[in-house]
């Protein structure tokens, strides 16, 4: 998969704000769980009922519907910072 990331558009943003009967509930939620750029790991914890692929499925159908829009990324995005995580250097100091 490619290193993306979701933001809410301007259809989106007044959707939330509106609470916009003709986006379904499910969909409004999702959308103002969107706080800038976000990663679809950042959205697991919440959305821990629907599977990975079932979560990038609703995504997918966000930015569709003109809600969300998608943006791949160059980097990949160490959530947990693991990866640049270096013992020896942190003994050493």
């Amino acid at each position: 998969m490619a290193n993306r990331v979701y933001r809410r558009t301007a259809a989106g943003t007044a959707a939330w704000q509106r609470q916009d009967p003709s986006v379904p509930v499910e969909y409004r939620r999702i959308v103002g769980l969107i706080q800038g750029d976000t990663h679809p790991d950042n959205l697991r914890v919440r959305l821990s009922r629907f599977s990975l692929d079932e979560t990038l499925e609703l995504l997918d159908e966000l930015v569709h519907r003109g809600l969300l829009e998608a943006v791949d990324t160059a980097e990949h995005h160490d959530l947990d910072f693991t990866g640049s995580l270096n013992f020896a250097a942190l003994r050493a100091k």
